[in-house]
């Protein structure tokens, strides 16, 4: 509560402040700053970890297409299963990712796996599921091939 007294002669407030009273007045408009504060951190927390966990599945299915896409190049250099898209499958499955597409050529192969993002604060405003994709390709060189000239430095005895 604040009280000013008022000289009736010039009608000019003359200054009679109770210190007490200006600061039980300020004590609540402190609480609530910091309310506001605390609401707006923890939003910007959950933000944060949203952000962090796009990364993290990002690295996830990068290093599962990294891993099929390697497997399934040895696996056209070795020669050993026919099927290249089953191998890019199994691969992929042990990663905790799903195959999206794999192109398997004589000397490349490319390989596109997926895999959903678990928000925090962005699931409860967007609705739907986020996915992440990622793309590796892989360049397969057999021994016989030009950069090895041809196997003419190498002697194999059958």
């Amino acid at each position: 509560m604040l009280l000013i007294h008022l000289n009736n002669e010039d009608k000019v407030p003359s200054k009679h402040f109770r210190i007490q009273n200006i600061i039980m007045q300020d004590s609540g408009n402190t609480a609530l700053l910091v309310l506001v504060i605390v609401v707006i951190l923890s939003i910007l927390f959950l933000v944060v970890l949203d952000i962090c966990q796009v990364f993290k599945v990002r690295e996830e299915t990068k290093n599962a297409s990294d891993a099929a896409s390697l497997a399934v190049a040895q696996n056209l250099l070795f020669f050993e299963k026919p099927d290249c898209i089953k191998v890019a499958e199994e691969v992929t499955r042990l990663n905790n990712c799903i195959l999206v597409e794999c192109i398997c050529g004589y000397d490349s192969v490319t390989v596109t796996v997926e895999k959903s993002v678990k928000f925090f604060l962005i699931d409860k405003f967007i609705g739907g599921n986020s996915m992440v994709k990622s793309t590796s390709k892989t360049e397969v060189v057999y021994p016989w091939d030009e950069k090895f000239n041809y196997c003419d430095s190498y002697r194999f005895s059958f």
